[in-house]
């Protein structure tokens, strides 16, 4: 049985399906590879001596061990690309970092103390239940030369943390960097979010890719008849 449509307009047709199957194919393929830019909400707080437990709160609040002092901050970015620094320096009070440390120079031996940063945070926006307040502990280890200085070690420390479902379900990594400090100074505690929100395709998107596969089967048989 012969095509009752010219060669031209099958050709044509057959062209309009394919682009349509392909645009439709990349549009899936970009929905899965990007991620959904998010903003993240939230204030640390911190303490020392091991087995502490900080208050959750966001108003300024410090805490002191001899002559060494932390300060708890608040935070609002978002990521772009996937990633967010929270890693502004000290400031009074503490913005958009992890809070900020203070060594005035005291003499005592700090070594073998320990540092315990809670962090908290609301979940993104979209997310159910919204707004819920996540919060993880991460424990760091105090070593000093006297009165010199101080190093905190949170070992490379990594929170993975979900959140949300079905279609506003999402993962994200909140990474804390050390912190070194001489006497006399102070230094912020900074840290990043690296995002793996993925972004879910429209329906329409995979309308348009079933239509275009559609169209090509139905040209491929009428090629055969």
């Amino acid at each position: 049985m012969k095509s009752l449509l010219p060669a031209k307009a099958g050709t044509h047709l057959q062209r309009t399906a394919l682009a349509a199957a392909a645009g439709a194919l990349l549009t899936l393929g970009s929905g899965a590879a990007n991620a959904v830019e998010t903003t993240f909400v939230g204030f640390t707080n911190g303490c020392f001596v091991a087995g502490c437990t900080p208050t959750a709160t966001a108003s300024p609040t410090t805490t002191t061990l001899s002559g060494l002092s932390f300060t708890n901050s608040t935070f609002n970015v978002t990521t772009s690309g996937n990633f967010a620094s929270v890693g502004n320096g000290p400031g009074t009070p503490n913005l958009n970092n992890l809070g900020s440390f203070t060594l005035n120079g005291t003499a005592a031996s700090y070594g073998g103390n320990a540092f315990d940063l809670l962090v908290s945070f609301t979940a993104p926006p979209g997310t159910s239940p919204n707004p819920q307040l996540f919060t993880s502990v991460v424990s760091g280890n105090v070593t000093s030369t006297d009165n010199g200085g101080i190093f905190v070690n949170f070992d490379n420390s990594m929170r993975h943390f979900t959140f949300g479902s079905g279609e506003t379900a999402g993962s994200f990594d909140f990474f804390i960097n050390d912190v070194s400090l001489t006497a006399g100074r102070s230094v912020a505690l900074t840290g990043s979010i690296i995002s793996q929100v993925s972004a879910v395709p429209e329906p329409e998107t995979y309308a348009l890719f079933l239509a275009g596969l559609g169209a090509i089967g139905f040209m491929a048989r009428r090629r055969k008849s």
